[in-house]
């Protein structure tokens, strides 16, 4: 379930206080690792919710064995998180999560609480996006479509997260490249109508 990202960051920050509580009984010296510790959701045929690589991380800098690491992260989780009902250890190391009922009760209710809100991140950054923007001189196509769609949903997500948003839409109905192309337009009217050849003029459009 998609929802289980939006608290990725409140369990890892469970996880973090756990072991810098209790570095010295799990005989960590080198912490620093920490900040490079993710908790995400893992692939469909582990069918768990969450999965981490906090015991390989941590293993190396601090000469242990990842497993074993993983089996001692696995107790103190399992004791003192009550939002992690089951955990195994997987591959190298990997500790795959299973949430409890009563979390993702606590997690669909916050869904529901905050239907407008849930999910934005609240970012605050400047954003100019310049989508379709197509070219009056050439043929429309299926990509113009696709750009416009693309373009303004991603504006929309931006806006939602906080950030100020600039859509910037080329209508390109001035300039050379249009005075080129109304006297194509011109003169292959002239040649449908009076059977005069099209000139051989490179600034003009003969498509």
């Amino acid at each position: 379930m998609n929802f289980f990202l939006t608290h990725c960051a409140t369990h890892l920050k469970e996880i973090e206080d756990l072991i810098l509580k209790n570095k010295s009984q799990l005989n960590l010296k080198d912490i620093d690792g920490l900040k490079n510790i993710n908790l995400e959701i893992p692939p469909a045929q582990f069918n768990f919710d969450l999965s981490s690589n906090v015991a390989m991380v941590l293993a190396k800098p601090n000469k242990l064995n990842p497993k074993n690491l993983a089996e001692h992260l696995k107790k103190l989780f399992l004791d003192n998180i009550n939002s992690f009902v089951i955990i195994e250890i997987a591959g190298p190391g990997f500790i795959n999560i299973k949430l409890s009922k009563s979390a993702l009760v606590k997690n669909i209710s916050l869904i529901l609480k905050n239907n407008k809100t849930y999910g934005s991140y609240k970012s605050s950054k400047t954003f100019n996006i310049e989508f379709v923007s197509a070219n009056p001189t050439g043929p429309m196509h299926v990509g113009h479509c696709r750009g416009a769609i693309y373009g303004d949903v991603l504006s929309n997500l931006l806006k939602f997260n906080g950030n100020k948003v600039t859509k910037e839409y080329y209508i390109n109905d001035y300039g050379n490249q249009i005075k080129n192309f109304v006297e194509s337009v011109y003169y292959r009217i002239i040649e449908i109508k009076d059977n005069k050849s099209f000139p051989d003029n490179e600034n003009l459009y003969p498509g």
